[in-house]
Order: structure tokens, then sequence, then C-alpha cells
């Protein structure tokens, strides 16, 4: 029996192909596949203590994160894993993907799926995390799932305030008027009672009792409405009432699953201590605390800005560079939180005033001052929960002292590197214009020459 098995699960509703493999990438066994219920998950567990009985030492498992059907064959292997014979990684579908297009993979079925994701862990065993060193939360797992099913509720809501824009303007569209910045709540009330222009024209007094309408918007509505009078079929009607109708049914489970989650998390440590900091309050807090889960799990704070992608990239290829901005990589939910904390923290936060101050002072304009307020915060975060301590701007401004002072130290490592690093590349041939080289690549070399030139005057 070999030593090291390597087993890749491709997860689907209900059942789940496996097929294991050796570290040289065949397979041990024919693929098969098992029901995800209790006998599907006892015969897993028998196949593998069968494996380790036959002299394998240790069996790494992956499987391709589903958003939810993998969680019972993961958190099987991983009741197994206290063993430390068995290892199980959740992979990201990407790196499955690149892997199958890697290997030349002409069709995609779940059994070719299952062993790209054996043959995966197989080449890169050490890479991949198997969650020894950090252990997610169970304190905020339910709290995760609130945040997801409250991000699917704003999605359905914008994807129906979409389709009743359109509809409006075919029916009622001097109505859109006041829907310039979202859809108020007042608007959604008089549609579901009044869809059309004809109704409120025709509306006596019904109109003054929706919260939000005085008389002289009551008027002025009239008075657009008898402008129109659109002929609207009934179904239409029908449409967008019950869509106004909906829309204010999903705002308030919103409203409802964010009071939930901040009752249930208000009093928590974390979110206190991160309250504490100008510009983020409960609602954020809690949204920062579910979605970092554990601040140790990041070696250092620019990994934390590098996973939630708040990071800046750039790319470079022959004689050029370009794409200078933020990554936006990793959940969107995090850096909404950033940008509307960050919008506050410019105007009453010093730090973030500074550096917002700062990158207006060279030429930035205001959204990419605000990535750069964004960038700042969470690091203030990462810092705030890292040290259990609360925020203090006189340590933010000794911390950016101290760092100036490193800034500087690796600037001047830098450069020397650079110039090492050019030597080597350049160590079998100088650089020169004699080349098929682009005009850029030229007019640069000119420029290192005459730096490099000393001025005899």
């Amino acid at each position: 029996m070999v030593k090291e098995i390597f087993l890749g699960i491709d997860v689907s509703k209900g059942y789940a192909d496996f097929i294991p493999l050796d570290d040289k990438g065949e397979s041990i066994e024919k693929s098969f596949q098992l029901t995800d219920n209790k006998a599907g998950h006892k015969q897993l567990t028998t196949l593998i203590k069968q494996w380790l009985d036959d002299g394998a030492k240790s069996i790494y498992c992956g499987v391709e994160s589903t958003g939810g059907y993998e969680n019972n064959w993961y958190y099987l292997l991983k009741g197994l894993q206290s063993q430390r014979k068995v290892f199980v990684s959740r992979l990201n579908p990407k790196v499955v993907k690149s892997t199958g297009d890697a290997k030349l993979r002409r069709t995609i079925t779940d059994r070719v799926s299952a062993e790209n994701i054996a043959f995966y862990i197989s080449k890169y065993k050490e890479d991949v995390d198997y969650g020894l060193k950090y252990k997610p939360s169970e304190e905020f797992k339910i709290g995760r799932d609130i945040l997801t099913g409250k991000r699917m509720l704003i999605k359905q809501r914008t994807q129906l305030f979409n389709q009743l824009e359109k509809w409006l303007y075919d029916s009622f569209a001097e109505v859109l008027i006041y829907c310039r910045n979202g859809v108020p709540l007042w608007v959604l009330k008089l549609l579901v009672t009044y869809p059309t222009a004809k109704k409120v024209s025709g509306s006596k007094g019904g109109i003054l009792k929706i919260k939000g309408i005085s008389n002289e918007k009551a008027k002025k509505l009239k008075s657009l409405a008898k402008e129109s009078e659109k002929e609207v079929n009934p179904a239409k009607e029908y449409l967008i009432s019950t869509t106004a109708k909906e829309i204010i049914h999903k705002d308030a489970l919103i409203k409802s699953q964010e009071k939930y989650l901040i009752n249930l998390y208000k009093d928590h440590s974390d979110v206190k201590l991160l309250t504490s900091i100008v510009g983020v309050g409960v609602k954020s807090a809690v949204t920062f605390i579910l979605e970092i889960d554990e601040v140790d799990r990041f070696g250092d704070v620019k990994k934390i800005c590098s996973y939630y992608g708040v990071h800046p990239t750039f790319k470079e290829s022959g004689d050029g560079k370009w794409g200078n901005h933020m990554s936006k990589r990793g959940r969107g939910t995090m850096r909404a939180a950033l940008y509307m904390c960050a919008k506050t923290g410019v105007r009453f936060n010093e730090p973030l005033k500074d550096i917002y101050a700062r990158c207006r002072a060279r030429g930035m304009n205001h959204n990419q001052a605000i990535g750069a307020a964004m960038h700042k915060l969470l690091r203030i975060i990462y810092g705030v929960l890292k040290s259990k301590k609360t925020f203090d701007a006189e340590v933010d401004r000794k911390n950016q002292e101290n760092a100036k002072e490193k800034q500087k130290l690796n600037e001047e490592n830098r450069k020397e590197k650079l110039k090492e690093k050019r030597k080597s590349i350049h160590r079998y041939q100088a650089e020169n214009t004699e080349g098929p080289i682009s005009g850029r690549k030229a007019v640069k070399l000119k420029k290192q020459r005459a730096s490099q030139t000393p001025n005899l005057e």
C-alpha cells in the first residue's frame, strides 16, 4: 500500500464523487460515488480506516467549496483529522478549474473534477491549508450564515428595484423623478395602492395618509399624473403593485436580520474594541468580526489587506507597468463596510483625515483617496484586534513615526537590491539599445545612462 493517499471529493447536491490518487497522480482504485446521508458517511469512514490499516500513513482530502453542500463531508473528515493521519482542506473552485486547464481537460464531469482536486493536493500538499493552525469559531458560524442570508436579500431587492424601474418607465415615468437615489419607502407604499398615473390622479385623499407624502408633494404627484394618465394593462398594474409590496417586505427582512445580528454580538469584547475606532459603529463592527473571525489566522497586516482586496496591485510585463489600483479580490461585504466607515472616518478620525488629505494633495481623486483610507482603516482594525486594546490616535501617530524610519531604511535597501538585481539579470550581457527593443524601453535606458553619467561642470 502507498504511504500517502490524496482523496479528491467533488460534491453535488445529495452525493459526492471520490477518487484516491498516490503521490505520482496514479489512481489507487476507480472512482466511486457515495450518498450524502448516514450510510454514505459510514461507508467513507470505513474505507478510510481500511486504507490506514493497509499501511497508508496519511490521507489528504480535498473538497471543493460549493456554497454549503460540502459541509457534511468536510466536517465528517474534520472529525477524523484529530488522529493526525487524516487531513482535509476546503479548496477554492478557481484552483480546481486551473488544474483542469493546466492538464488540458477537454470535458468536465464530476469524476474529472474529483481527479483534479486529488491531483492538486498531491502536487501542492505543503501549500494547502488543512486547518491545523486555525480553527473556525463556532461562535461566529451562525452569524456568518445570517450575514450571507442578508446579502442574498439585498441582491434580490436590487433586482426587484431594477425591474420595477423599467415597468414604471413604461407606465408611470413621472414618479421616477423621486427615485434618482433609490426608491423611497413612501413611493413603494404609493405604488402598492396606486400603481398607475390614472389611479394617482383619481385619488381623493388617500395618498395623504401615506407617511412621507405632504400636501405639497401630493399636489405635485397629482399634477404629474394628470399630465400622463397612460392607459396601463391591468396585468401591468398587478405587477407594479405586487413588486412594490415585495420590495417593502424584503426591506423589512433585511432590517430585521441586521437588528438580530447587532443584538446577538453587540456585547462581544471585539465589537466593543472596534467601536472605539472613530467612524466604526456597532453594525459595521459586527460585520468586521464575522468576516475576520480570528485575527491570528493572518500572519501580518499585509496578509489581511490582501485577503480582503484593499491592497494596491499592478501588472508588469516587458517594459510596461499598468493597472495600479485596488485589487478588489475576496468578499465584497468587508470592503462595503470599510467604505462606509472610511467615508465617516475621513471627516472625524485624525489618522484617516491625514491620509485622505495627503492622497488628495498628491493628485488622487476622491474615490482613490477613500480607497487609501479603507486600507488604513483595515490596518487599524487589525492592530486593535491583535493588541486587544482600544484605539488610540496617539499610539497610531507614534507607530507612523517608527514606520517612516523603517520605510527610509527599506527604501535604501530596496535601491541597493534593485541595483544588484539588475546586475544579476544582465550579468551575461549589459543593457543596450542595439536590440529590437520598443521605443519606451530605449527612452528608459537613455534616462538611466544620463542619470549615471557624472556631471563634470
